[in-house]
Formats: C-alpha cells, structure tokens, sequence
C-alpha cells in the first residue's frame, strides 16, 4: 500500500488526506500547532465559555466549494439573512441582504444597475465558482460558463479584471457610497480598491452572499475541521516537519524538527511558498522554481482582535446592529487611504476592519445574554508599533461608528503578526492568505506555472495550500487536487 504524509492540518490537507484514505492509501497528517485546523479552528481564547473562530470566520466558497460537497461533511450551517452591513459615520448604512429586493431597496437610487447585474449573474453563480475554483485550465467550467452568460460575460470578465472602484463606478452610475460598499467585501484580500483585480474578489463574495450567503457551522469552525479530521487517516500534532527527505531523485519521507525521520512513498505539503524552498535540499527543483518559491510576495498582515462582551455592539447604523458581518471603514477614499497606508509600510490611522457577529444568530458560542466580536485589519507585517497601540487605534475605529462599544468589554486577546507566523509558519508575516493577489501571483502563477496543477518536477512531491491556485479561503479545492493528482500518477504508472 502506497504511504502518503500530509503536511499541514488545514482545510487543504484534511481534504487531500480525507480523498487518499477513501482511495485505499494509508495516509498520515502532520500538523505544526498542539491541534488541527490551521485557519479554520476555534479557540476559547478570550473568556471561558466564550468561542472564537481563529482566522476564517465565515465561509461563502466552502458550500459552494466541490471538494467539500463530495465529502458529505452534514455540518449544521449558520445563515443569516442580512449576510453584512457596509455603515457609514453619519449613521447611515448599505446591507447587503440575502434577499436582492431588499438589498436594492438599501442601495437606494444606485440598487438599478446591481439588480440588471445580479439578475443576470445569480442563475449562474454556481458553475462561475466552479471556473474559478477549478483545476488549471478550467476548459470544461469555462466553456460552460461562456455559453450561459454569453454576451454577458464579455462584460463581466471586464469588470472583475478591472478594479472594484472601476467596477462599482461602472455598475452604480458613479455612486461612492455604493462603490464603497461593493469594495468593502475585496478589503478581505486586503488589495486597495483601486488595483487591477480587486472587483473580481469584492463581485464575488457579495454574488454568493445573494446566492449561497455568508454561512458558518454552528459551535464555531472547529466544527469543520473535526468532520474532516473523521474522514481522515492517523492525525499527528505537535510535529513540525523541518525537511523534505530526498533520495534518487524522490521523495523518501521527512524529518521532524526534533530529528525524527519518517518514511513516506510521496509528500503533499500545504506549506507555503517560501517556508516550502526552505524545507527541500537545494537540488531538489530547478533553480528557476526555487528562485520563484524563495522570491514569493506576501501581502500585509491580519491583525486580529478577539472579544468577549457584556451585549450586543452599540452600531449608530440600525443595519449594522443585524448583520453578521460588518465592513468597518467609512467612504471609499478611506478604504483606499487605509490600504495604500498598509501597502507603504505604516499601521492606518483609521484601519478598514472586517467584524464578525456570529453570536447575533449563533447563541452556542458565548453564555445567554453575552456576545463574542471577531475583527481584524490589515497592517503591515512589520507595523513599527507595539500590538497594545494598533488594538487600541482599531477600536478607536469601532468606537467610531459604535459609541460606547469600549464599554461593553470583558475580555480582549489581541494577535499580532509575529504570533500568527508562530502558531502557524505558512502564514508567513501574518500574511493569511498565502501571497499577495496580485495579478502577477494569481492562476497559472501560483506560485509558478510548473506547480499551478499541485504537481511538482520532484517525483512523490505534490503542493497544497494556499500559495497555490486557487489560493486561500476554506474550499479545500488544492488539497483535492494534490489528492488527484497523485492518485492519477500511481494509476499511470501501473501501465505496462
């Protein structure tokens, strides 16, 4: 029987073992942290009683996502009608709503254009995800996808190759406001609203927020990593692989960082680009590839706040007070002032936050009458401030457009950059989503042509994760394709 190791007990490794052990092949996962998950666990960080999702929050592509489909996880899923709120600082809010009347309806004289967008684009939100998520080229997706928009598409691939402050400005008729609110959902990847491929992202999110939501599993995302840890093989924590074991010309095993080898017939590794360069021998690829792992960009870090508190948050904006999530930054040319700012180098005055209110509709994560906040911003991975001084401008920013939120506070953990790359080391100065998304770092060059389809020049290697197509969020998408992609070599190589 062939012996698989996992690197990284993420979505994409879990996916990967879960495929390789439901083909018959033993497979083993060895996780960095004391526990699984990666990005997608929970923590009771903050307060007893209290639950906390660690970095994904909320999931839109996991229910749209194949690889999870296939797996059959039966998780009970969280999804609330008003998906996120977009306040500004008069009082004054945009909603994106499950429902597209409704949502029009908050958009006001700028709700046309989105109801033409939405009303052509929903019917197929399904198979554009697949296009997206889809092993490289996406030929059958995207043939698919091409014959039902039709003319359509032309104008979309427009738009989303654009920016999201072109796109906005395109489909709401010079709106800012509205603009802002569309932009809101791209600050997630934490690209300014002005760059190259940043309306594809913001497009996306709120297409799914109409069609799928912006759903999460009830307990906390700790739900879903134990239903795939069920689906795998053996699970190892608290065993950090230090190398990549190669003998002629082939992947052998790995070694631990306490010195423990461990034999393997191939390795899926979901490490990121350049902690990956580090791990092999120098050989191991062609120099051009190790040059392109080691040279990798990184975007700016999530900086994450969690919070336990006494009652809901005081939000000015009526909107805000029911949405599960809240985009926390004001008019468009603060959320591009705070990106630019990141991008440069230096900690936003007024940080564009993305805030989580999973106990509005999930009362299993904090004791009655209590509530949990989930928030992060973006800054730079090496701020030049102390994280006490960034939490504190961040809630400036919440106090802002919630008076006398500091006053709801019980408890407060605060993760930096540095703690993020050392509960974690693939995300690499905070940055989680694997490297920036540039569009030089997108499709085919993630992280580099000869690896966008998860196989690799070294014979028993194979990537994973989120520096590789179609890069992060919780879809497990490149550990299924790792998964396949050994899968199919063993196969070719049984023929005489």
């Amino acid at each position: 029987m062939t012996r698989v190791l996992v690197v990284g007990a993420g979505s994409n490794g879990l996916v990967a073992a879960a495929n390789l052990v439901r083909a018959g092949l033993d497979a083993e996962v060895l996780e960095h942290a004391p526990r699984p998950g990666g990005a997608s666990s929970s923590t009771a960080a903050a307060l007893r009683g209290f639950v906390y999702d660690h970095c994904a929050g909320f999931v839109p592509m996991a229910v749209v996502s194949p690889a999870m489909r296939e797996l059959d996880l039966r998780l009970d899923w969280v999804n609330p009608p008003t998906v996120m709120a977009h306040p500004f600082a008069d009082g004054t809010a945009i909603a994106l709503e499950r429902d597209l009347e409704a949502t029009v309806a908050s958009l006001g004289a700028a709700g046309r254009g989105w109801h033409d967008l939405i009303r052509r684009t929903a019917p197929h939100a399904e198979r554009l995800a697949h296009a997206v998520l889809g092993r490289l080229p996406p030929l059958r997706p995207a043939v698919r996808l091409a014959l039902a928009l039709r003319r359509d598409g032309l104008e979309l691939a427009r738009l989303a190759l654009g920016s999201a402050e072109a796109f906005g400005h395109d489909v709401f008729g010079g709106d800012r406001r509205a603009t802002a609110w569309l932009a809101g959902s791209g600050q997630h990847t934490g690209l300014p609203p002005d760059t190259a491929g940043s309306g594809a992202f913001s497009f996306m999110l709120q297409l799914l927020g109409h069609t799928h939501g912006w759903p999460f599993p009830r307990g906390g995302m700790q739900a879903l990593t134990d239903a795939l840890v069920a689906r795998c093989g053996a699970v190892r924590c608290d065993a950090h692989v230090e190398r990549i074991l190669v003998r002629r010309g082939r992947v052998c095993g790995v070694r631990l960082s306490g010195g423990e080898e461990i034999g393997a017939d191939a390795v899926i590794t979901t490490v990121s680009a350049r902690p990956l360069a580090e791990m092999l021998p120098p050989d191991a690829l062609p120099e051009r590839l190790l040059r392109r792992l080691r040279a990798w960009r990184y975007g700016t870090a999530a900086f994450k706040l969690d919070y336990a508190l006494s009652g809901p948050v005081p939000w000015t904006a009526p909107e805000a007070r029911r949405a599960a999530v809240v985009h926390v930054g004001g008019e468009l040319d603060e959320l591009g002032r705070a990106a630019e700012e990141s991008q440069r180098g230096q900690v936003p005055e007024r940080p564009v936050l993305v805030v989580g209110q999973h106990t509005l509709y999930d009362d299993t994560r904090a004791p009655p009458g209590k509530h949990t906040l989930y928030v992060y911003g973006h800054v730079p991975s090496e701020p030049g401030m102390d994280d006490e001084a960034i939490a504190e401008r961040i809630e400036d920013q919440l106090e802002r457009f919630a008076p006398g939120f500091r006053d709801l506070r019980q408890a407060r953990v605060v993760r930096g950059p540095r703690v993020s790359e050392w509960q974690n080391p693939s995300t690499v100065g905070g940055d989680l989503a694997g490297g920036a998304y540039e569009l030089d770092q997108l499709l085919v060059f993630r992280p580099a042509p000869e690896l966008c389809r998860y196989r690799t020049p070294l014979r028993g290697l194979y990537v994973a994760g989120a520096s590789v197509h179609p890069g992060g969020a919780v879809h497990g998408m490149s550990g299924r394709g790792a998964a396949r992609a050994l899968l199919n070599d063993r196969r070719l190589r049984r023929v005489p």
